[in-house]
C-alpha cells in the first residue's frame, strides 16, 4: 500500500519509525514545492517590485492570498482585525504548524530585508505541506503578518488569538550567511519631540529655547552612555526634524530612536537610562520633551529541537553551516519574538549574498530578487516544510 492510500493516522505512526516512508513523504513535499517554483518566484518578484510599508501591504497581501486560494487553501483576508493580515488553512489534523509570511518593506530602501522572499518561501512551504497533510495528521496554517519593521503586526495578531494553540511556528529570513538558530534581541522604539521657543537667530536669539540643541544634547548623552552599556546592547536613532531655516532658532525638533538588549529584563533596565538622556537634554536646553513608545519586541526563543531538524534538512539540500563569526555577531530584532514566547518556534537565516552586503542596504534590496535569492527561497521552503514533517511525525518540538 502506498503512503497516499493508507489511513492517515497509520501513515504518521508508521513513518515516525520508518526512515524510508519518511523519505517518501519528504519527496512528495519536495516535488510539490518544485512544481510550484514559477509561482513562488513570480510572487517574490511581484512583491519586491511593489514595496509597501507596514499596515499598507494591500497589494502584497492580496497576491499572497490569491496564490494560496488558487492552491486550495481556505483563505481569510483582513484576519485578526488587521487589513493586511492573512490566515490560510489546509488540513484538519491534530498537529498544527504555522508558517509565517512577512511582506512589509522599508522606507526608501524597498525590500532591503527580503520580506518578499519570506512571503514566497512561506507560501511554497505551505503548498508542499498541504499535499501530505492528511498523511501526517497535520493542519498547516500560513499567517501573513503585516508591519514587522515597525508596528508589531504579530503582537497585535497574538492579542487577537493568532498562533495560540499551535504546536509550532516557523519562518525563514534571508541574510548574508546561514544560521539555523540566530540570536535576536529584545527591542523597543520611541519617537521624541522637544518643544521650546523659536526666535530670530540674529535679532533676538536670547528669546529662544533651542529645540535643535536639545536633540543634539540627547544624541551626545546617548553617545556617552554607550561606553557603559553591556555587550549586545544597542541604542540608535535619527533626528527627523530640527528646523527649516538657518535664521530661525527652532522651537520644535523630533525624531526616532530604538533600543535593544539581550532579554526583556535587560531592556527594561535600559529604558530609564535612555529616557534620562532625553529629559536631561530638555532641561539643559530649556525645553520640554515627549516620548511616545511603540510596541516592545521580546527576544526570540529558538527551539533547539526545531533548529537541529532544520539544519539537518538544509544540509541534505547542500546548504552548509560553517562556524561564522559574522553570523554569530549579527544582531537584529523581530516581532516574531513575541510568538516564540508562547509557541515552540524557529527563525533561521538563509544565505542569499556575501558580506559586506547585508540587510537594510540598497545592495541587499538587489540581492533579494537575484537568481541566488530565487534558488534560496525554494531550498528554504523545502527545508522548512521538511522540518514541519519531522516535527509532525515525532510530535516533539520543545
Amino acid at each position: 500500500m502506498s503512503a497516499n492510500a493508507a489511513i492517515p493516522g497509520t501513515v504518521r505512526e508508521a513513518a515516525a519509525g520508518d526512515p524510508e516512508l519518511r523519505k517518501t513523504i519528504k519527496s512528495e513535499v519536495q516535488a510539490a514545492i518544485e512544481a510550484f517554483r514559477d509561482q513562488a518566484v513570480g510572487l517574490s518578484h511581484r512583491i519586491h517590485g511593489t514595496p509597501e510599508l507596514g499596515f499598507e501591504e494591500f497589494y502584497s497581501s492580496r497576491e499572497v492570498a490569491n496564490e494560496l486560494r488558487a492552491a486550495g487553501f481556505t483563505v481569510t483576508e483582513r484576519a485578526f482585525g488587521l487589513d493586511t493580515a492573512i490566515s490560510a488553512v489546509a488540513g484538519e489534523g491534530s498537529f498544527k504548524a504555522v508558517v509565517v509570511a512577512e511582506y512589509d518593506a522599508l522606507p526608501d530602501l524597498g525590500h532591503a530585508c527580503g520580506h518578499n522572499m519570506i512571503a514566497a518561501c512561506a507560501v511554497a512551504a505551505a503548498v508542499g505541506l498541504k499535499h501530505v497533510a492528511g498523511q501526517l495528521d497535520l493542519t498547516v496554517e500560513l499567517l501573513g503578518t503585516p508591519a514587522e519593521e515597525t508596528g508589531g503586526g504579530k503582537i497585535l495578531m497574538l492579542e487577537q488569538g493568532a498562533f495560540i494553540g499551535s504546536d509550532m511556528a516557523m519562518m525563514i529570513h534571508p541574510a548574508p550567511f546561514e544560521d539555523a538558530s540566530p540570536s535576536f534581541l529584545a527591542s523597543a522604539g520611541f519617537s521624541f519631540t522637544f518643544s521650546g521657543r523659536s526666535s530670530h537667530a540674529a535679532a533676538s536669539p536670547w528669546e529662544a529655547a533651542n529645540a535643535a540643541d536639545a536633540s543634539t544634547i540627547a544624541q551626545v548623552a546617548i553617545g556617552l552612555l554607550r561606553q557603559q552599556l553591556p555587550n549586545d546592547t544597542r541604542v540608535h536613532g535619527v533626528v527627523t526634524n530640527a528646523g527649516a531655516a538657518a535664521n530661525v532658532i527652532p522651537g520644535k525638533s523630533g525624531g526616532l530612536y530604538g533600543i535593544r538588549a539581550q532579554t526583556l529584563a535587560d531592556l527594561e533596565a535600559l529604558i530609564p537610562r535612555v529616557e534620562a538622556c532625553f529629559t536631561g537634554a530638555a532641561l539643559a536646553a530649556g525645553c520640554t520633551v515627549e516620548l511616545d513608545w511603540e510596541q516592545t519586541y521580546p527576544n526570540v526563543v529558538q527551539s533547539p529541537r526545531l533548529a537541529s531538524l532544520y539544519q539537518r534538512n538544509a544540509e541534505t539540500l547542500g546548504r552548509s553551516f560553517p562556524q561564522d563569526a559574522e553570523a554569530r555577531a549579527f544582531r537584529a530584532s523581530t516581532d516574531f519574538g513575541a510568538v516564540s514566547q508562547v509557541v515552540p518556534s524557529l527563525h533561521p537565516h538563509i544565505k542569499i549574498c556575501d558580506t559586506p552586503v547585508s540587510n537594510h542596504q540598497y545592495a541587499f534590496t538587489e540581492a533579494a530578487s537575484s537568481d541566488r535569492a530565487d534558488h534560496a527561497l525554494i531550498e528554504g521552503a523545502i527545508a522548512m516544510a521538511w522540518t514541519v514533517v519531522d516535527a509532525a511525525l515525532t510530535r516533539i518540538c520543545p
